[in-house]
């Protein structure tokens, strides 16, 4: 009984407010968080595909896995008679992961510190914690030790995973870091994963941290006390929410020690190769994040999308920085159109970018340069005939077969001539063929649907000052369709008419609209006859492997099933990107399906 009542003698502490802010260490990497979730969550609960989907169980082991056994335990009880948008509707949660880096030996590991405010749940919550604690100390495994001990005045849970044993020298190359590793040159999250957890239940609050300081800092915050630094004293993290906001579900990702986090689980001198070429790829990003909250109808819910980058935008973000006013949905979009996206990029700056991240890694340089040297003069030639605008669009083909969803991609061209000369030398060289088609030439490869998803025919083109590249059957459509003029009466235009009257009237980046409910569907069908077909494929060549392969799938079935019932909550959906002097905002909306 010692365990229940270390839990419940504590209820006197709680006189504060737990936030990331105040709880979070500087090293944060990555941070979660939900605050005022009700609204939202009841919006969703009302949909009328919402009684279907809710029922599922799918639906909570997401938020169940993020939780220790003990916790998660405690809530499946919880929710035998009621739903997770009952249960969870007015909690409130945090978690952030952490490097921490042992003094004596070097050896990076992840640290984790979480708090979960109970909310009107705490009560019937609170005994079904208690008692699956209680419990705990009975059932405890082998390799786990659970014990009591006092931080500061406050009784707190304390279970120690033991090490298992590392494997011999003359295996590890590494000195015993490549445990797990594959011979120390893979990932592993054995080896980083804490090996202490600290946990205690005060009042509708629970706690656990791997770190005993961190412990007792949500402690002191829960009696009120000033804590000084933090996450909250960060300029990331002040920058990255002023795009944000603190309401809502909310992810972010630091990365000032994210080289650090990313050395836990692997060796630090593959981190430390990568580092100066990830810069040089995506240049320095202090930190991005995604917040998501309830709206008024017709949407049920926004997003803000932000990257926090005062330095200045390098590598891609500065080719993709400029903003231009939104123009219409083109003429050329079919009415089988179910996405479309338009983004500004700098072709011009393309070249020297892919120098700049081979330069980068002094290997890359080495194999690398002496290639690009070769291919730069083919390159210039193709980016000269290059614009500055991107533009992207999906469809989808009834009745639904494995090959229904197309994708086609559309480039402005300042040069269209410089282009189809280019294109008129090299393509057939890539293995593309040409022919004729409707006065365009059309280039195109069979591809026998090398990877899910892609089309066993793409093509390339020219035509109306566009550059085409996508499935046949989308490039052929677009060439039918030049010439004709952009139509607010079309049918694309029209599907994405109630989404396009949510966007602001400022100049973007980027933008896009989606018919998502219907994408999902779509692809949620379309992945499942993919794999019946693979299967059957391998049943006819090897009917034993298919038979493991099937046993060891079976368990990725149920959310692709999940997938599909999702979208019939889900409607249009719109977002746009803003280049802004320290980094990028973005805004969103997800709208309620139409019946």
């Amino acid at each position: 009984m010692f365990l229940t009542t270390a839990c419940l003698t504590v209820s006197c502490l709680a006189a504060s407010e737990l936030t990331l802010d105040k709880v979070a260490p500087e090293q944060t990497v990555f941070a979660i968080s939900f605050e005022d979730l009700g609204d939202m969550m009841k919006r969703f609960e009302d949909n009328p595909a919402a009684e279907k989907f809710m029922g599922m169980d799918e639906l909570k082991d997401p938020f169940m896995d993020q939780m220790p056994d003990p916790m998660s335990d405690a809530l499946e009880a919880a929710m035998e008679d009621k739903s997770l948008v009952e249960v969870a509707q007015d909690m409130r949660m945090g978690m952030v992961l952490f490097p921490v880096v042992d003094q004596e030996t070097t050896a990076v590991s992840i640290g984790m510190t979480m708090y979960l405010d109970l909310g009107e749940s705490a009560e019937s919550l609170g005994k079904v914690w208690d008692e699956a604690m209680e419990e705990s100390q009975s059932s405890m495994p082998d390799d786990m030790k659970m014990e009591l001990l006092e931080i500061g005045d406050t009784e707190v849970i304390r279970i120690d995973i033991e090490q298992a044993e590392d494997m011999d020298e003359e295996e590890d190359p590494f000195g015993g870091r490549g445990r797990g590793r594959g011979r120390g040159m893979g990932l592993s999250m054995e080896d980083a994963s804490p090996k202490r957890f600290f946990m205690v239940r005060v009042d509708e609050n629970i706690l656990v941290s791997t770190s005993r300081s961190q412990m007792q800092r949500m402690l002191d915050v829960l009696e009120g006390e000033d804590v000084e630094g933090g996450l909250g004293g960060l300029d990331s993290w002040k920058g990255v929410n002023g795009f944000l906001g603190d309401s809502g579900f909310r992810m972010v990702l630091l990365t000032n020690h994210l080289g650090e986090m990313m050395e836990s689980m692997g060796q630090p001198f593959l981190v430390n190769m990568a580092k100066p070429m990830v810069i040089a790829m995506f240049g320095r990003i202090d930190a991005i994040g995604f917040n998501m909250e309830s709206a008024e109808a017709p949407a049920l819910a926004t997003f803000n999308m932000g990257a926090w980058i005062p330095d200045g935008k390098e590598g891609l973000m500065k080719l993709m920085s400029r903003n231009s006013p939104r123009e219409p949905i083109p003429g050329w979009l079919s009415a089988e159109s179910v996405s479309y996206g338009r983004l500004n990029f700098d072709f011009d700056g393309v070249i020297p970018w892919v120098k700049d991240v081979i330069n980068s890694n002094p290997m890359m340089a080495m194999q690398g340069a002496q290639a690009m040297e070769q291919m730069e003069p083919m390159m210039q030639k193709f980016m000269d005939g290059m614009g500055s605008t991107v533009q992207m669009s999906s469809s989808i083909s009834y009745p639904l077969t494995a090959e229904s969803m197309g994708n086609i991609w559309a480039v402005d061209s300042k040069n269209a001539k410089s282009f189809t000369d280019t294109l008129s030398e090299m393509a057939p060289q890539m293995g593309f063929e040409p022919r004729d088609f409707q006065g365009h030439q059309i280039y195109s490869m069979e591809t026998g649907g090398m990877l899910p998803g892609m089309p066993s025919e793409i093509a390339v083109a020219v035509g109306g000052g566009e550059i085409y590249m996508g499935a046949m059957s989308s490039v052929e459509q677009a060439l039918r369709s030049v010439g004709s003029s952009t139509s607010e009466d079309s049918p694309a235009a029209t599907t994405f008419k109630p989404i396009e009257s949510m966007f602001s009237s400022e100049p973007v980046v980027y933008w896009t609209v989606s018919d998502m409910g219907r994408s999902m569907d779509a692809q949620a069908k379309v992945s499942m006859m993919q794999w019946s077909q693979e299967m059957e494929s391998l049943r006819q060549e090897d009917p034993e492997l298919a038979e493991e392969l099937g046993e060891m799938m079976k368990d990725e079935i149920g959310p692709m099933a999940m997938f599909g019932e999702l979208s019939e909550m889900i409607g249009l959906v719109g977002y746009e990107v803003t280049s802004v002097e320290n980094g990028f905002k973005g805004t969103g909306w997800i709208l309620s399906p139409v019946e």
